[in-house]
């Protein structure tokens, strides 16, 4: 069986992307399922959020850049725990954008773990905070996506928008892509604005939210400190995500 590719993505950033991502790479680690995480985020967040290392100089020529290019992202692979393996980013992975190969431009990603996608039951993919070509070329390679909302009137704001992307790369070749749901995150229920703005989404968006709703923690705060693996903190991090994860599976299984 293939396994399925999920990326997390909103053309905003701070929205929880990279965290949950993580997270929930983590938590189906834990349930026994093999899991890829792949970064394609220049920042390299998730890289270091999966592997603990700070500095990404360790990963030079071997990211998801050379995967991308070489049409095989097979020999790019690293292991974070027997269930978690990672494709690390860094700052080069920016200049995908100039490729000038024979292949198309968007479609490199869903070539490059064409050959894998039978070793995993997931592939779970982070985003930038933009539309480049990373994240064209993460929705062009998923069966689901997952759009991250933050509590705010701008993140509210880039939902309709990032609907039309997914609606491009259904447009362009993927239309098998299907949104698994939107996530609310950063919440805080003290706030007016965050309440009313939860609820606004809920009933324009209806059953395409899903329930669970991610709320400010300072565990999860720490995650960029501790990281994921060995981190002290874990169980108080992922309180939360586990039933996220629960919907998750339930819509995209």
């Amino acid at each position: 069986m293939l396994a399925k590719v999920i990326t997390f993505s909103l053309q905003k950033g701070g929205v929880g992307k990279t965290t949950t991502c993580g997270l929930t790479a983590y938590l189906l680690g834990q349930r026994g399922y093999k899991v890829l995480a792949i970064d394609m985020d220049s920042q390299g967040n998730l890289t270091q959020l999966v592997s603990g290392y700070d500095d990404l100089e360790v990963f030079y020529h071997e990211t998801i850049k050379e995967a991308m290019e070489n049409g095989n992202v097979d020999p790019y692979i690293k292991v974070a725990t027997d269930n978690i393996d990672y494709v690390p980013a860094d700052d080069y992975l920016v200049l995908i954008a100039d490729y000038k190969g024979p292949k198309s431009k968007i479609q490199l990603l869903k070539e490059a773990i064409g050959n894998v996608k039978d070793q995993y039951d997931y592939i779970l993919i982070d985003t930038p905070p933009n539309l480049s070509i990373q994240t064209v070329n993460a929705l062009m390679a998923s069966d689901y996506v997952v759009m991250m909302f933050e509590t705010a009137k701008f993140s509210y704001n880039a939902l309709p928008r990032f609907m039309e992307t997914i609606e491009g790369a259904k447009e362009n070749g993927n239309d098998t892509l299907q949104i698994a749901g939107i996530l609310a995150t950063l919440s805080d229920a003290r706030r007016i604005d965050n309440k009313e703005l939860l609820q606004l989404v809920r009933e324009e968006y209806k059953d395409l939210i899903f329930d669970t709703v991610i709320s400010r923690r300072a565990a999860i705060g720490r995650l960029p400190v501790y990281g994921i693996i060995n981190n002290p903190e874990i169980r108080a991090a992922t309180e939360q995500h586990r039933n996220f994860i629960e919907e998750l599976l339930s819509r995209v299984n």
